[in-house]
């Protein structure tokens, strides 16, 4: 069969799409047009998947088919041919991330034969990037390993770079693509046999390259409406089967795929080189004379698709072996009535001509590739003429450049003057002279790229080299932010065994986080090999609790979860309120405790001691008395200690200016045997409210037998940002060091930029993110926020810190809206509070490893389930059950209560069987309304959304959920903007950072009776100020709302304590009045 097929489109989730854009207008233009296989377009998006499994039915194998197809005309009263039309699951990627030193930004586009591979790639897409955001989803994500992933979950599938030589977003892509294919897709790029030549570019000029002859050329619309479907398409020759047709496109030359419809290249809005502000268009021979910059305002120009081709291009013609499908160029048949009658091709004059040729000849493609001249003729023999010099390549072409469509017309204004009459008689009236378009001013500006920071040395500097070749046996480094810490405490450990030859296993390096000692471990692991792994490297707490549980092996921990029905299980005979006044007084003991202050005057001596029996009597310890347990044992236990002191032999702390009370005993403990080695920034002591005291910093310096050193010279951050820093910290009267040597050659400004609102404020972040980036979508390049490509900048090169999450809240809402990948920090999920935190107990309690405190949390949320139970359950079953409905079958609970969590076990039961049937969000719904939920309400349904994107596969879904069900954590790996708190960022650097919400009571922050120390909030301000390497970009609002009540509207006094010379003010954009959507005409 003989077919033509538009693979490449997008649903009404895609931005600046069509609402007609919906199955029912497809499938309706597709008619109209003469199509037989369309693309669904944006199966990535959980409410466009849900409507293509509702609306659609397997037809052919690996096509579908509506379900019902009695859908309105495209064109009232208009009958096109009858013809078949099927839908092919399709769905377009933008990955921006960095490869090969470079970031890049390329299009590709899926493609998958059922629904089951499609919920198999959203589940593994859900937990990279947000997919909800945009039908056409911006990842983090390496095109080679999004090929890999189409490879492991959708076998059957394949995938195809889109519009390869598009400028911004592509393969080839002048700005951020790649010169040859394999350098994109590596060792996986034999799977890639079809590329997408886009509307810029036609296989003349792509076979020009030798490096493409093995791949099929396809052309496609990309369209944002269904009235722009085929503009480019391809045809074929096969069963009408997406199995028929993925063959057609691994084997060209078989004769299977016929050849592709093409927009004449010049058409194509990238075709051209130039600058379109400045109306200036180019050949490349005029660009490379000009370097690249445009005549009238020295800007850089926009590389064209013709260009780009001939730079790579080894051949002087363009080569096509036997059997190579053919190329035919066509107009759009609304653009060529447009040109006769002399108005413009959506107008209401045009779309009726454009009415009365579907019903004549059936379809736009049988007119323009298939009826005969003669039959034309008789319509319209201006038409006719017209089809017959499309035909043949007869056309007037004006190339288009830097986003600006091209134009390609029939016939010069001579020839329509001459044919008035016969157009008058076409249409029934008078021609109109068409108004020339009004030149748009000129933008003269001049932004260099500015330089890349100077990058650290291979080896150490002289004031490193001193620290770590020193004899000292007790080491204290003051080193302040950007010196090289980690990298000299590490190549410390290398020396202590290389030149002291010091056993690994008796070397203990303690870090203050998990994700610090994971750093520390892969760093020594690379240096090291397996000697690495003998050497501890631990927080407090693993190094505290290793130690502890070698004098009780069976040692557990109760931490905060588990802690409230310990407390019960301990105070049974007490009521609620009784136990909750307990709770509260234990929880300030602990606090107290871990803090090495002076617990008992904060719990009844009674209650503490109870509980400390309990926990003895279970073997556990609390997780917030381990440190103060080992500092206790080390100094009543003699045999203890001495063990402990043999096992150290040298022992190195990270961030000592962070060490509360209790930590700081314990390194005093093993300073009287071991060697020491500590390293920290007193003008970084950000953690006074755990408990952390700067002037154990300054008592370990003081001591006779300790050597000071530091380390000045910053690699980090721009000279402006340095000196910034360095005049607000002076401003503290406790002050370290505040000696720092920018090693960075980048020159910088410090912007600030003053919004109206916190929604402005964080329009204008999104603004800056994407002009520093040089544009993230053509959205991005059209609305004029390309700015600086050159900057080489990723998501991941991005960081926004607040004082406070809820300065996040309007900053994440305009990230999401946008589509810009984003991990906030620190923040609780939308499915974790409130009542739509009893849905995700239901999914936390299908997981292989339950305690009995997660059950019980899901009982307090079933109807029928009242205090009493759950008291008699919490006393009776132990911490952790391997059955838990088995258990509480055993306890003595009155009959209603026990039938109801023995139905709720079934309903469990049910669930997880209906969700590997049906899918998760059928069972997901039905389980929402046995806990009282409403499936429709907002919070539902985007949870209901977010299921459906995994299908099935309940495993990956609740491992999801669970990674960032209490607060999510900083994955540098993610090339996503990061969103945090000014304390979450202590450690991390990133090329742009912005500080929002800099308003008083806010940061110095007082706000809600909050006492915060005022140099403590000057040292954090500090830190933030310094996790910049380039760009620092300060932020605030006129007015915001924090807990319920109104901050103080003036800017915060940290920004007028930095060098006004250093600051470049930023002023507030003009408000625009809000386009109407409108089609987005790609490449």
């Amino acid at each position: 069969m003989k077919y033509i097929a538009d693979l490449h489109i997008h649903s009404p989730f895609s931005r600046a799409t069509s609402k007609a854009s919906n199955l029912a207008g497809l499938y309706a233009w597709s008619k109209v047009k003469g199509i037989n296989v369309v693309g669904t377009g944006d199966f990535t998006h959980p409410g466009w998947f849900s409507q293509l499994k509702e609306q659609l039915e397997p037809a052919e194998p690996g096509l579908f088919k509506l379900k019902d197809e009695a859908v309105a005309k495209a064109l009232a009263g208009v009958s096109p041919e009858d013809i078949p039309t099927r839908f092919i699951l399709t769905a377009e990627i933008s990955s921006i991330y960095k490869r090969h030193d470079r970031v890049r930004k390329v299009h590709n586009i899926l493609y998958a034969p059922d629904f089951a591979s499609v919920e198999r790639l959203n589940a593994k897409f859900a937990g990279i990037g947000n997919i909800e955001a945009d039908g056409r989803p911006i990842l983090g994500l390496d095109s080679r390993n999004l090929l890999e992933i189409m490879l492991s979950e959708a076998p059957e599938g394949f995938l195809v770079p889109a519009h390869i030589w598009t400028p911004w977003f592509s393969l080839f892509g002048s700005k951020s693509g790649f010169d040859a294919i394999e350098d994109c897709f590596g060792d996986l790029t034999e799977y890639i046999f079809a590329l997408e030549t886009g509307l810029s570019s036609d296989p003349d000029m792509n076979r020009m390259i030798s490096a493409l002859d093995r791949f099929a050329l396809i052309s496609n619309s990309d369209c944002h409406s269904p009235s722009k479907l085929g503009r480019e398409a391809n045809i074929f020759d096969t069963e009408l089967s997406y199995y028929a047709l993925r063959d057609a496109l691994k084997n060209p030359l078989t004769g299977a795929f016929k050849g592709t419809i093409e927009f004449f290249p010049e058409e194509g809005k990238y075709h051209g080189d130039g600058h379109r502000k400045c109306q200036v268009c180019l050949e490349p021979k005029e660009t490379r004379d000009l370097a690249a910059k445009c005549p009238v305002c020295g800007k850089p120009l926009t590389v064209g698709v013709l260009h780009r081709v001939m730079e790579l291009a080894d051949r002087e013609q363009p080569f096509y072996p036997d059997g190579s499908p053919q190329v035919t160029s066509l107009i759009p048949l609304p653009e060529v009535l447009g040109e006769i009658i002399g108005a413009g091709p959506a107008t209401k004059g045009v779309m009726t001509q454009y009415c009365k040729v579907i019903a004549r000849f059936g379809s736009e493609f049988n007119l323009l590739l298939n009826t005969p001249i003669e039959e034309i003729n008789q319509l319209s023999p201006i038409l006719g003429e017209a089809i017959k010099r499309i035909r043949r390549g007869r056309v007037i072409r004006k190339p288009g450049y830097d986003g600006e469509f091209g134009v390609i017309s029939v016939f010069d204004e001579n020839e329509l003057a001459e044919m008035a009459g016969q157009i008058s008689m076409f249409t029934g009236k008078p021609v109109r002279k068409k108004k020339s378009a009004p030149r748009p001013p000129l933008a003269i500006t001049n932004d260099e790229p500015p330089t890349r920071q100077a990058l650290p040395p291979g080896r150490p500097n002289p004031e490193q080299q001193a620290v770590i070749r020193s004899t000292a046996a007790k080491i204290l480094v003051a080193a302040g932010p950007g010196t090289g810490k980690t990298f000299t405490l590490v190549a410390r450990i290398k020396h202590l065994l290389t030149r002291d030859e010091i056993p690994p296993e008796k070397i203990v390096a303690i870090t203050f986080t998990n994700r610090a000692a994971q750093e520390m471990r892969e760093r020594l692991l690379a240096d090291l090999g397996q000697t690495a792994e003998k050497i501890q490297v631990a927080t407090f707490h693993a190094f505290c609790l290793e130690r502890l549980r070698g004098k009780d092996p069976e040692l557990a921990v109760i931490g905060p979860e588990e802690r409230a029905l310990f407390i019960k299980k301990i105070f049974g005979e007490m009521d609620g309120l009784e136990r909750q006044i307990v709770g509260k007084q234990l929880a300030d003991y602990l606090e107290m405790a871990n803090l090495g202050e002076h617990p008992e005057q904060t719990a009844d001596p009674a209650f503490s001691q109870r509980y400390l029996q309990g926990l003895a009597a279970a073997h556990a310890i609390d997780l917030d008395l381990i440190v103060p347990r080992m500092v206790e044992m080390m100094q009543t236990d003699a045999e203890f200690r001495r063990r402990q002191e043999e096992s150290v032999a040298y022992l190195l702390v990270d961030e000592f200016q962070d060490l509360n009370r209790p930590q700081y005993e314990l390194v005093l403990l093993f300073l009287k045997k071991s060697r020491i080695f500590a390293i920290g920034d007193p003008n970084q002591a950000i953690y006074g409210f755990r408990g952390s005291d700067l002037t154990f910093f300054q008592q370990l310096q003081g001591m006779a037998d300790v050597k000071t050193m530091r380390l000045i010279r910053n690699y980090r951050s721009a000279p402006a940002i340095i000196e910034a820093a360095a005049a607000v910290i002076r401003r503290n009267q406790l002050c370290g060091p505040t000696e720092l040597v920018a090693m960075s050659n980048h020159q910088s400004a410090i912007e600030l930029h003053s919004a109206t609102s916190p929604q402005a404020e964080a329009e204008f972040i999104v603004q800056r993110i994407e002009e520093l980036m040089g544009g993230i979508s053509n959205f991005s390049i059209n609305s004029g926020r390309g700015g600086n490509a050159a900057a080489n900048l990723g998501f991941g090169d991005f960081a926004i810190l607040v004082r406070l999450n809820q300065v996040a809240e309007a900053i994440g809402q305009a990230l999401e809206r946008r589509g810009i990948p984003f991990q906030q920090i620190g923040a609780t999920p939308f499915y974790n509070k409130g009542r739509l935190a009893a849905a995700y107990r239901l999914l936390e309690n299908t997981g292989p490893e339950t305690t009995v405190a997660c059950f019980l949390a899901l009982l307090k949320n079933i109807s029928g389930i009242g205090p009493s139970t759950l008291t008699s359950l919490e006393e009776a079953l132990p911490l952790r059950s391997p059955d838990f409905f088995q258990a509480t079958a055993k306890v003595n609970l009155p009959a209603g209560a026990r039938d109801i969590i023995a139905e709720t076990g079934k309903a469990l039961a049910r669930f997880q069987s209906m969700a590997a049937t049906k899918g998760i969000a059928p069972a997901l719904t039905s389980a929402m309304k046995m806990l009282g939920l409403d499936p429709d309400q907002e919070e539902a349904a985007r949870l209901l959304r977010l299921a459906a994107a995994f299908g099935g596969n309940l495993t990956e879904f609740r491992a999801h959920l669970q990674r960032n069900a209490q607060a999510t954590a900083y994955d540098e790996r993610a090339e996503a903007v990061a969103l945090m708190t000014m304390h979450g960022a202590k450690g991390l650097e990133f090329p742009v950072v912005f500080l929002a919400g800099l308003e008083e009571e806010i940061i110095p922050c007082t706000i809600a009776g909050l006492n915060s120390d005022l140099e403590e909030e000057r040292r954090l301000f500090y830190v933030a100020m310094t996790r910049a390497k380039e760009n620092l970009i300060l932020t605030s609002a006129a007015s915001r709302t924090i807990f319920n009540r109104m901050a103080a509207s003036e800017k915060s006094r940290f920004i007028s304590e930095i060098p006004a010379r250093l600051i470049h003010k930023s002023e507030p954009r003009p408000t625009k009045k809000k386009p109407r959507a409108q089609q987005i005409k790609l490449f």
